[in-house]
């Protein structure tokens, strides 16, 4: 099983947020894209994805690197718990094009955003009326 149903709440250890963040300012300034592997509502990995649409406004993640990242994450016995982009330019918030073009809607969705000249994360999931935000508990 790739993926869980919608928990209420992300558990990120802190080196995973580190690890995102740094992955989002080298893309900087197109977005940046990849997963995060776990079980329920805890990420155990983040596996960073190339963004093929090599926008600053969308992302398309290469698919040969998400199948072997979704394999990544299957092997390990974990489960899909959250899909993670930035938005450089803002907003922090998902677009229409996120919500719809959201494939797994059993995922979170991690949107990274700049404000001034820090980064800023928040977690959502996609429904077909729209999206709905969740927290984000980080842990040492």
């Amino acid at each position: 099983m790739l993926y869980t149903m919608h928990p209420k709440r992300i558990i990120l250890p802190i080196n995973h947020w580190r690890a995102m963040l740094a992955h989002v300012r080298r893309c900087t300034p197109e977005e940046a894209c990849g997963l995060l592997g776990g079980e329920a509502d805890k990420v155990h990995c983040v596996l960073p994805i190339s963004n093929i649409a090599r926008s600053p406004e969308r992302f398309r993640m290469d698919p040969l690197q998400q199948v072997e990242a979704l394999m990544h994450i299957d092997e390990w016995g974990d489960q899909l718990v959250g899909i993670y982009h930035s938005h450089p330019s803002g907003p922090a918030t998902p677009s229409e094009l996120d919500i719809k073009e959201a494939a797994y809607p059993e995922a979170a969705y991690l949107i990274w955003s700049k404000s001034g000249e820090e980064w800023q994360c928040r977690a959502f999931f996609m429904l077909p009326e729209g999206s709905r935000e969740i927290p984000i508990h980080l842990e040492e």
